[in-house]
C-alpha cells in the first residue's frame, strides 16, 4: 500500500498548490487511477474559482473515485515531529 500526494499549480507560478493525500492505495494501477481522479478534481475546483482543502482522502476501487476522510488544518494533524 502507498499514498498519493498531489497538488496543482498554474504554469509559471512558484508556490506549490495545496495538496491532498489519498491513503492506502494498493496497486500501481490504482495509484494511476487515484492520481488521475485527483488531478481532474483539483483542476475542476480551481477552474471554478474554488480552493483546495488540505485533507486526507480515501480511494474507492470500485469506481476510481476519492472521498474526503479528514481535513488537515495544521502540522499537528500530520503527526509531524521535528527532530531534536
Amino acid at each position: 500500500r502507498c499514498d498519493v500526494n498531489l497538488s496543482l499549480r498554474p504554469n509559471g507560478t512558484k508556490p506549490l498548490g495545496t495538496r491532498s493525500e489519498t491513503k492506502n492505495v494498493n496497486s500501481l494501477r490504482s495509484v494511476e487511477r487515484a492520481a488521475r481522479y485527483e488531478i481532474q478534481r483539483h483542476a475542476a475546483v480551481l477552474s471554478s474559482g474554488g480552493t483546495i482543502v488540505q485533507e486526507t482522502r480515501h480511494f474507492h476501487e470500485e469506481d476510481g473515485s476519492t472521498t474526503s476522510g479528514r481535513i488537515k488544518d495544521n502540522a499537528e494533524d500530520y503527526r509531524y515531529f521535528p527532530e531534536p
